[in-house]
């Protein structure tokens, strides 16, 4: 079965030869069953444009030997702001989320927007300039509030006020003329840490620090919801109580009020900071073993919605084997046995999954088919 059918332009082309490194245009015309006039056509599109090149030759075949033509990803980066609470993460990373170079700065989200964006894309330009020979084709803003799938922009979220409808793409847009795309962290996290687990579906992760967020990941795809708040596990009311714990939120009784590393940390009478190790600060604790018992049993109701495969347990705190444990037993004593029997409840082992999930986001917009068949258009004549 060729892929003709999914259309037969020069992005479409690329995206095939994307999934391999090992084309030859004799393989290129079986696969598409393209003539092979249209399929010179189309690469010879790819290659003025810089997006396919020839890597020697496919190896001994009895004649004269055929070129391989490979995706022209040698040299061009990604840069990643990975903003939390109270720390920015910035990264540039290659075509797959590999980190090439990163760094890590204290900040406050609840800072104006304009001031903490500066911060950032300073950063980010630092790193970019440390490098050589290098091409950034766009930039992955990870950020913990709600981000709307139908605008682009931030929806209002309690631990970023003032945010929602700031214009955070075109802000940083204007340091970069390239494709900016944002998104909740937590979402990002679970989209890395799929890229980890290649065909673990459904994957559902928990970003566990100073907030709680989680991310659903199907067949390859990540969940945002109708209006981009999926997976905002944290203001899932566990108690009405008139004695329950306020929120950020300004609700009472929040899994976050009770459970986040910013409420166990207020709990203590210390005010939350960049300066946090909340690792050290918490671990052992018995306020972090009680709220992760209730994370357990939140995702408990979670598993019996979405029957995942695998629940990936990452962030400062979720990543703690006592949190695991906990997790894991309330999730297994709150969900039926034939929902958890084959469930894995694992903590995380990524190095920045976020960054790694940003970095899958920016480059399937930047190469997706149309985006590409776009590029290689030309305008009209006026």
């Amino acid at each position: 079965m060729t892929v003709a059918a999914a259309g037969n332009s020069p992005g479409w082309l690329l995206q095939l030869i994307r999934t391999r490194a090992d084309w030859t245009r004799r393989q290129l015309l079986a696969e598409t069953g393209l003539s092979r006039m249209t399929l010179f056509e189309r690469l010879d599109a790819l290659f003025r444009a810089g997006l396919v090149h020839e890597a020697g030759p496919a190896g001994p075949t009895g004649g004269r030997p055929a070129a391989l033509i490979r995706f022209a990803d040698q040299g061009r980066v990604v840069l990643v702001l990975d903003l939390d609470h109270h720390t920015g993460r910035i990264a540039v990373t290659d075509l797959t989320g590999r980190s090439l170079r990163e760094r890590e700065l204290p900040l406050d989200v609840a800072g104006p927007p304009g001031r903490v964006l500066a911060t950032v894309c300073d950063a980010g330009a630092a790193l970019l300039a440390s490098g050589a020979d290098e091409t950034l084709v766009g930039v992955g803003v990870a950020l913990p509030g709600p981000v709307s799938p139908v605008t682009g922009l931030l929806r209002p979220a309690t631990v970023m006020p003032g945010w929602d409808g700031f214009p955070i793409a075109a802000f940083v847009g204007g340091r970069w003329p390239v494709p900016v795309l944002l998104e909740n962290d937590a979402r990002a996290h679970a989209l890395g840490e799929a890229a980890e687990r290649p065909g673990t579906t459904p994957l559902l992760a928990v970003k566990y620090a100073h907030g709680i967020g989680a991310g659903l990941v199907l067949d390859g795809t990540l969940l945002s919801g109708f209006d981009g708040a999926a997976g905002d596990v944290g203001h899932i009311r566990m108690s009405a109580d008139a004695g329950a714990p306020v929120c950020r939120c300004g609700r009472t009784g929040c899994l976050a009020a009770y459970a986040s590393g910013y409420a166990l940390l207020r709990r203590r009478g210390v005010t939350p900071s960049s300066s946090d190790d909340l690792a050290v600060r918490l671990a052992g604790s018995a306020g972090l073993r009680d709220g992760a018992r209730l994370l357990g049993r939140t995702l408990a109701g979670l598993v019996a919605l979405v029957n995942p495969q695998t629940i990936v347990l990452g962030g400062a705190l979720g990543r703690l084997p006592p949190v695991v444990d906990e997790v894991r037993e309330a999730v297994r004593a709150d969900a039926l046995d034939r929902l958890t029997g084959d469930l894995d409840i694992v903590p995380s082992t990524a190095h920045h999954p976020a960054a790694v999930g940003m970095a899958a986001l920016v480059v399937g917009q930047v190469y997706a088919p149309a985006a590409i068949d776009a590029l290689l258009t030309p305008p009209p004549r006026s």
